[in-house]
């Protein structure tokens, strides 16, 4: 038998000598990307590389590109993204950035660089892990802050302008860590993209082009804003069943705007504590009939409804909207109580609400023993799922 060192020292010179099979095994380049506006984000962690939608949303795509390249709010001479770390890491949710050298800008008496209005474009939404969006303190205060994504994160849609997809390095976004250090690099490929102009008087004109909150619907959109909100706003909660803190209401009624606004599709929705009386309730759909003669749907949209004690929603729609959210266009006997059309709702429903319940569970099973979620959680997370579903299936195509 041969002296076994010696064959195994002769395996390993075979090895671990260099040969043609493992500089085959090396990674290959990248291929070239296409044509199109890229920003890539370097970071201690890795390259992350974002396509720039920027023919989808001009204007947030204009502002990220001036502030990166330095064509728009320079500071000290070099571009305002210059210095910048992700101060926000919320994990399994957003990493965010944008204001060099502070923290969130939301508390500041004025903003870093000026405010400018949303721009919502319907199927651009949070649906997946490294979507770029902005940042902002409420309607049509976007800055300078954006945030990427970490999961799909549809309950921001219609309150964050959604301008960019990950393409490369989108499980680096996952290690990134609070205070981690990113410098932006913008790419622009092919005559489109270098001839994309990002400085201060496209800026001016897309967000003058812009619909503005204030002027988005009417009953006014911001009376929620008030005190005591207007029983014609797009959402209150009048029996205060959702969290305060943040305020949830608010935010609804946010959404529900900015979808009409972007739409002209009029949503609106109540939370209650109790179910309509007998007397409201004496026909099939006769008070959702009524509550959206109340609150202007009347030629086409929907009104959602959630009763407490009964743990109950109710979804009513008109016009056209019945046959978008129906998928065609349904027959007298198929909208009679009980029918097809009925079924489908309760379907739709009971599906909306189950995805609801099953994010208040994992909430509950996550949260420290001496610090559940608040009661009102599972309602608020029942009127993310209805609301989102809803704006889904009547979001134009």
């Amino acid at each position: 038998m041969p002296p076994r060192p010696f064959c195994l020292v002769l395996f390993i010179v075979l090895v671990l000598s260099p040969s043609a099979s493992l500089r085959a095994a090396e990674p290959t380049p990248a291929a070239p990307l296409p044509d199109g506006l890229y920003a890539e984000f370097a970071t201690p962690r890795g390259n992350t590389t974002v396509e720039l939608l920027y023919t989808q949303a001009p204007l947030m795509c204009v502002n990220f590109t001036g502030l990166a390249e330095g064509t728009l709010a320079q500071k000290n001479g070099k571009p305002f993204y210059t210095g910048l770390t992700f101060y926000r890491v919320v994990p399994s949710f957003v990493i965010q950035s944008g204001n060099p050298g502070l923290k969130d800008t939301d508390a500041l008496p004025s903003p870093v660089t000026p405010h400018f209005p949303d721009e919502f474009v319907p199927g651009l939404r949070h649906d997946a892990a490294g979507i770029l969006s902005m940042a902002n303190a409420g309607p049509d205060t976007n800055s300078c802050e954006f945030f990427l994504t970490l999961a799909p994160t549809n309950r921001l849609n219609y309150l964050h302008s959604v301008f960019g997809r990950t393409i490369r390095g989108l499980d680096t976004l996952a290690l990134i860590r609070q205070d981690d250090p990113v410098s932006i690099k913008i790419l622009r490929i092919g005559p489109a993209a270098k001839a994309f102009r990002a400085d201060p008087a496209t800026f001016a004109a897309l967000s003058a082009a812009q619909k503005k909150y204030a002027a988005a619907s009417s009953p006014a959109p911001t009376a929620l804003a008030a005190k005591d909100p207007s029983p014609l706003a797009h959402f209150t909660d009048p029996d205060k069943l959702l969290p305060l803190v943040p305020p949830r209401a608010e935010n609804f009624n946010y959404k529900l705007a900015n979808f009409e606004r972007t739409t002209g599709l009029r949503i609106a929705a109540r939370v209650f504590a109790k179910s309509p009386t007998a007397a409201e309730d004496h026909a099939p759909g006769a008070f959702m009939k009524a509550l959206a003669a109340k609150l202007g749907v009347t030629q086409r949209g929907a009104v959602a409804a959630y009763f407490a004690d009964d743990n109950d929603w109710r979804v009513w729609l008109i016009g056209d909207s019945t046959t978008t959210f129906f998928g065609r266009v349904a027959t007298p006997a198929e909208l009679g109580d009980g029918a097809a059309f009925h079924d489908v709702k309760e379907a739709f429903m009971k599906a909306a609400q189950a995805e609801g319940d099953a994010a208040y569970e994992l909430q509950k099973k996550a949260a420290p023993a001496d610090n559940p979620p608040p009661a009102g959680q599972r309602i608020k997370l029942q009127t993310d799922a209805i609301l989102d579903s809803l704006i889904r299936k009547l979001d134009p195509k």
